[in-house]
């Protein structure tokens, strides 16, 4: 009863809130992640797919990385007991981003197994807990901070800010950096066993836990529960009820300061809780443990069985040492069994405490070995014996002391150089190796932090280097080598050390000893040199040695540049190289390991200088020349050679000769070494992609490199180098189709890897050379037709290369025609003749055609962009080569990318609007979803939603500045309404406004109605993308034709201008020359409906007369039949063209292609109508203007209108058309004009009103000096009404 009212009271409590507190704990090292089988208990929401994990997290689950676990507290509904267990694992964590983890409680049926609740879980022993329920739980989010602390602080203020708890591994981690100082205690009280002492029920126990310092006093805040809480000064166990034989399996943390160790010990409690009296807690015994042993190691890492000794509640422990000589455990007890009955303390026989203790201190050991060389000169007599028992600690125990452990060894070498060298010496070379083991090859980065930043011995690399040389030297007399060889393995940490050494010792002296200490190298280096020149085939263990040295060798070039020139260096590599045998040892291999140290040697910042390669070329090429004669590790000596040329293929003409024409090392030569041996062995069943892509790699970077580009020499030296060697470029391509043609099926290995690289030889300007490759295409396309039925991947990757290697400005104008020629020289067919004879020709034809086509125009576009040309042929290129990828290939991302350039151009021409809506090309092809886009070009990794908006803010934006506000609002709509659905009323406001700002500036701003021409580009100089075809072009404000003329002869200076409207002949089309022809087009709107409606301003008419245009006309008049020579109104006809864009104006540019024409005749009549309509339509206007004051002050604009119409028709203007139009005799013999005739009429008739308006709106306005010239107006004005023939609908008005 009593138990289940505790439990209730429990319940009450933990009803209200649940503080979730996780402390994740790992050891051992695992190579993917950790996998636990958890049942259901944990559901795992993302995963990683790749390879690159593997090596990330070979070292453990999280290196160098931070997990921040949030403070997680929800309300439950249902009853969960404190004895509920909340049990999660993490399965190979791989977090970019916050995830959010579920977690499912499970309920322990019997207390008395709450200590491996998580082993029954796992083991599923489902009797022992109650099943996961799903009807409640708990949610965690988890976050993983990759980088070091003070980094991770900086990226991440705000959880810093929110008292974030960190907690260390519970163990050391995978990297102990140097000064990084921890000392903490982790103690798991495990069991205990006691008596009944009497009572008929078993004890309620509980342990109270203590430390205590060597006075007695209770140290205080020296315990940790847990991250985050405050430290306590004793620790309460649960309780189990009725339990004598409780099992806790609780984990506590004592950090105790190091200087606080020495003396303290442990002291445990135990007292009976009374299930009667909730406040009695009779004490019946305790336990203790020391923390240190006498000869100053720690307690050991492992399980302690401690003595319980009797007492009761009057028992004092003020006098601590009436305890602490007593034994606290069976160790103790063998050390003095002879314990007198008559001590207050008496121990309880059959009473027992299990505990547990781990130690993580970079401080305080558990080795007496390695604490007793830390404290070496307590015992300077035993320095000899506790160097050579370094090697019998744990490697464990020495990295984790790396910097005292090496602080030690230089302070002993100091102390007695002749003495401990050699053992000094040994001891770090066996580091150094320890290090080198997989398990500790990450603590190399700290031995390298603490010999920059650590290290003090400035006199040790005399002794260093005394010994490593003595090692070398007694190489040749010495059966068993091992210790040679260990210091071998050890060369570039103990060149480190030495080389840092000296840096000091120069710093202390001034750069004393100098020559003294080059002179010391150069003799180490000759006993290097000694070791490698020895005969090592009758010596099994002179091998090991020697490949040890090699292995070693290259990783001290870094070093000796702190010292030395790269020339100082370069002759110390040389002559090392050198000293090797100049001999294959067939099947030994020592030859692997040599060409190993090489292929390094090649691959090492020294080889990057290029006055250290002038040194080391010829004796690298010496011997791969070597192994190439005996056909020896060819994949090696291959790969070397590609480094080699993949470094010096920019060099300069020096190393090009070097390396050419040396008879010792030509490369073609070797080449044909190399191909049979290639053949031979790594084809059919023993096929080997490696070696033949480096083969084919070193064969593309020979024929492509600068120096064998004969075309840019002088054409001197090119004959002489064409006489003595031939063109090894063409030599080589032969070598290279041979090999081809010789992989057979295999050839799909290569497919579409080596596209690329083919293709840029074909790129070479040598004209057998692009034919030899040619068919290489041809192969590729037929094996992946063979094999997936089509060829998708040489067409994409041939169209990809295509354009990165052309726009990186190679090929050249025979290039245009490479892939359609039908005939090549040599005895290769062309590219075409083979794909005529396959199945599948037409597709392949088809292909062919449009990578030719592809290539006119990157090669065009390349030459507009290294060239000055101007920004309207950089756009006009580039608008052609966009529309290709978009219409003919279908090559989206392409596409896009062009899209972005065309937009970068028009900004920096100012061509807002033409920006706009080059950008709005992408915005189409997105949808307002959440699908997740990678990162590309500018962009962010980021939702295709978000990205979506983000275009469209800018393309309004863009419509903004280029005062086109009626493009910009339906996207102010579309903007306006995903925020609503969204119900992001913030960004809505911010739209909204925006679109009404829109309206005001339409209403409100002025903008000029701009000229349209028509240009045409005839001659076939001009670039293909204009060739023989016209355009319209949206004119820039203010102007006109003549400075629009000027304009285009400046962009085109060798042009001709054409004086003329007529359509060129054909003559002027195929010539061999440029003329332009220009003239001024009127558009034709499409939304007349707009243009009609009266209650529209005119401020809006004005745009749509001018924008979204794509029919333009332009008239020519002519007289058909004889001039009238009275009135040549009655004869005047006109020839009126209309040109149809491809697209509107404006539009991704400000010219487009004329698509096709339209020619009519026009009559005089017509014409008449036309001009009638034309003029009141601009009278009305400029009228409608000065009504609603939109232009103020002055008003010669409208005298000048008035003045020029009134004056007009007095003088000859309408009256010309009455008198051509109205004539009775025109009437009469025109009988199908009457309509036109009457349109005529009411057209006049429309005039004189508005005239009569404008004129007493000018009277209104006009200044009392100029009222002369108001009468003069209105006198005229009565003589154009008298004139008319409608007099009676005037005298009506």
């Amino acid at each position: 009863r009593d138990r289940e009212t505790e439990r209730e009271r429990d319940r009450d409590r933990d009803r209200e809130t649940v503080t979730v507190k996780l402390i994740c704990t790992f050891r051992g090292t695992v190579t993917h992640g950790l996998a636990l089988e958890i049942g259901e208990t944990v559901q795992i929401l993302e995963k990683c797919q790749g390879v690159w994990f593997s090596l990330f997290f070979s070292q453990g689950i999280f290196p160098t990385s931070y997990v921040h676990l949030k403070k997680a507290t929800g309300k439950i509904n249902k009853h969960v007991g404190i004895y509920d267990a909340v049990c999660a694992a993490l399965v190979a964590l791989f977090l970019w981003q916050t995830v959010s983890l579920s977690l499912s409680l499970s309920r322990c049926n019997n207390e008395n197994e709450w200590y491996q609740i998580h082993e029954n879980i796992i083991r599923k022993s489902s009797t022992k807990y109650t099943a996961p329920s799903t009807n409640y739980g708990l949610i965690i989010s988890l976050q993983l901070l990759r980088g070091e602390m003070e980094q991770i602080r900086r990226e991440n203020p705000m959880i810093f800010n929110r008292g974030v708890a960190l907690t260390r591994k519970l163990g050391f981690p995978d990297v102990i950096m140097p000064g990084d100082i921890r000392n903490d205690l982790y103690l798991t009280l495990e069991r205990g066993d006691f008596e009944r002492g009497g009572k008929s029920v078993q004890k309620n126990i509980e342990v109270t836990v203590y430390v205590l310092y060597a006075d007695g006093e209770i140290l205080k805040d020296c315990i940790s529960l847990g991250s985050g809480e405050p430290h306590i000064s004793e620790h309460r166990s649960f309780v189990l009820y009725h339990n004598n034989n409780p099992r806790w399996s609780e984990v506590v943390k004592l950090p105790i300061p190091i200087d606080c160790f020495r003396g303290s010990h442990l002291r445990f409690e135990f007292r009976h809780c009374s299930t009667k009296d909730k406040g009695e807690k009779k004490l019946f015994g305790f336990a203790f443990t020391p923390l240190m042993r006498e000869d100053g190691t720690t307690l050991s890492d492992e399980s302690h069985e401690l003595f319980v000794y009797k007492c009761d509640e009057n028992a004092t422990f003020s006098n601590h040492a009436l305890y602490l000589g007593l034994p606290c455990c069976k160790e103790d007890f063998n050390g003095c069994p002879n314990i007198p009955s008559s001590l207050i303390f008496q121990r309880s026989t059959k009473e027992t405490l299990w505990i547990s203790t781990q130690l993580s201190s970079t401080k305080l050991t558990q080795n007496v070995d390695l604490l007793a060389l830390l404290k070496w000169k307590a015992h300077p007599d035993r320095v000899m014996d506790i160097l050579g028992r370094l090697r019998h600690v744990s490697g464990e125990e020495i990295v984790k002391f790396l910097q005292d452990i090496l602080d030690t060894l230089f302070s002993i070498l100091d102390d007695n150089t002749d003495k401990y060298g050699p053992l000094v010496f040994q001891s770090l070379v066996f580091i150094i190796n320890l290090l080198r083991d997989s398990k500790y090859y990450h603590f190399c980065p700290i031995m390298d932090t603490y010999i920059q930043k650590h290290f003090a011995g400035a006199l040790a690399y005399k002794e260093l280097i005394r010994c490593l040389k003595w090692y070398m030297d007694r190489s040749a007399e010495v059966v068993r080598q091992n210790h040679i060889q260990e210091a071998m393995r050890a060369l570039e940490y103990l060149l480190k050390f030495i080389i840092q050494s000296r840096i000091l010792y120069s710093r202390a002296t001034c750069g004393m000893e100098e020559e003294q200490f080059r002179a010391s190298i150069q003799e180490l280096f000759q006993s290097i040199r000694f070791v490698l020149s020895l005969d090592s085939r009758s010596s099994e263990t002179l091998v090991f040695t020697q490949a040890a040295l090699l292995n070693s060798f290259p990783a001290i070039f870094d070093e000796l540049l702190q010292m030395f020139t790269v020339q100082e260096v370069a002759e110390f590599v040389r002559g090392t190289l050198g000293s090797m045998p100049s001999t294959v040892h067939i099947g030994q291999s020592m030859d692997v390991v040599k060409l190993q140290s090489i292929a390094r040697t090649v691959d090492s910042r020294l080889f990057s200088f290029p006055e250290s390669r002038r040194i080391l070329l010829p004796v690298v090429l010496h011997h791969i020349h070597l192994h190439l004669r005996q056909q020896k590790e060819l994949l090696i000596c291959s790969g070397i050679l590609s480094s080699i040329f993949s470094i010096i293929k920019t060099s300069s003409l020096f190393l090009y000769f070097l390396l050419l024409f040396s008879p010792s090392s030509t490369i073609v030569t070797t080449v044909q070494y190399l191909s049979p041996a290639l053949h031979k062995n790594f084809t059919e069943a023993d096929f080997e992609f490696k070696v033949w892509n480096s083969y084919f790699s070193l064969t593309v970077l020979y024929i492509s490199q600068p120096s064998l580009q004969l075309e840019n020499t002088t054409p001197a030296k090119r004959k002489n180098v064409l006489d003595k060697y031939g063109d090894m470029r063409a030599m080589m391509a032969y070598e290279l189709f041979s090999m081809w043609q010789k992989l057979g099926e295999n050839k799909i290995h290569f497919i579409p890897g080596m596209i690329g690289p083919f293709l840029g030889v074909t790129l070479v300007p040598q004209g057998e050379v692009r034919n030899i490759m040619i068919p290489i295409f041809h192969d590729m396309m037929d094996w992946e037709q063979r094999k997936n039925g089509n060829f998708k991947q040489v067409e994409a990757e041939l169209i990809d290369k295509l354009d990165s290697l052309v726009s990186e400005g190679k090929g050249d104008e025979n290039y245009r025609e490479l892939f359609s020629l039908t005939q090549l020289f040599g005895p290769y067919p062309s590219l075409l003749e083979k794909i005529e004879q396959e199945t599948w020709r037409e597709t392949g034809i088809s292909f062919v055609t449009s990578v030719t086509r592809l290539m006119e125009r990157l090669l065009d576009y390349r030459d507009c962009m290294k060239g000055d040309e101007t920004e309207n042929k950089k756009i006009g290129c580039t608008v052609n080569l966009l529309n290709f990828y978009k219409s003919e290939i279908n090559k989206e991302e392409m596409y896009i990318r062009y899209i972005h350039k065309l937009c970068d151009m028009h900004l920096q021409a100012e061509n807002y609007t033409e920006a706009a809506f080059t950008l709005l090309l992408y915005w189409e092809l997105l949808h307002w979803e959440e699908r997740p886009l990678r990162e590309f070009l500018h962009y962010p990794a980021q939702s295709e939603w978000h990205r979506k908006e983000g275009l469209s803010r800018k393309v309004i934006h863009y419509f903004n500045k280029g005062k086109c506000w009626e493009y910009g609002v339906p996207l102010c709509r579309e903007l306006a309404f995903q925020y609503e659905t969204l119900y992001d009323y913030q960004s809505l406001s911010w739209i909204r406004k925006m679109e009404a700002a829109y309206y005001d500036s339409i209403m409100e701003q002025q903008r000029l109605e701009p000229e349209f021409f028509r240009v045409g580009f005839y001659g076939r100089k001009f670039p293909f993308f204009l060739r023989n075809k016209e355009f319209v072009c949206r004119g820039h404000d203010y102007e006109r034709l003549e400075a629009f003329q000027q304009r285009m002869l400046g962009e085109f200076p060798q042009a001709i201008a054409m004086q003329h409207p007529n359509q060129p002949d054909e003559a002027i089309l195929q010539c061999d020359a440029q003329y332009l022809q220009i003239y001024a087009v009127t558009p034709v709107p499409e939304n007349v409906q707009i243009l009609q409606m009266d209650r529209v301003p005119d401020r809006i008419k004005s745009f749509y007369r001018v924008n979204n245009v794509r029919r333009f006309r332009y008239d020519r008049p002519f007289h058909k039949g004889s001039k009238d020579r009275e009135n040549e109104f009655k004869s005047l006809w006109i020839e009126r063209t209309t040109l149809i864009l491809t697209l509107p104006l404006p539009g991704i540019s400000r010219w487009f292609e004329v698509d096709k024409r339209e020619l009519v005749e026009v009559s005089p009549l017509e014409n008449a109508i036309y001009v009638v309509e034309n003029k009141n339509h601009e009278l009305r206007t400029l009228i409608s203007q000065y009504q609603h004051k939109q232009l103020h002050g002055n008003i010669n604009l409208l005298s000048m209108c008035l003045n020029g119409v009134i004056d007009a028709a007095v003088n000859g203007g309408i009256a010309r058309y009455q008198e051509a139009f109205f004539d009775k005799e025109y009437i009469s013999s025109h009988p199908e004009d009457t309509e036109k005739i009457t349109a005529l009429k009411d057209l006049m008739q429309e005039q004189v009103y508005i005239l009569g308006v404008g004129l007493a709106v000018h009277d209104k306005l006009v200044h009392p000096e100029m009222r002369p010239l108001h009468k003069k107006l209105i006198d005229q004005f009565q003589m154009m009404r008298s004139s008319l023939y409608v007099s009676d609908f005037f005298s009506i008005l």
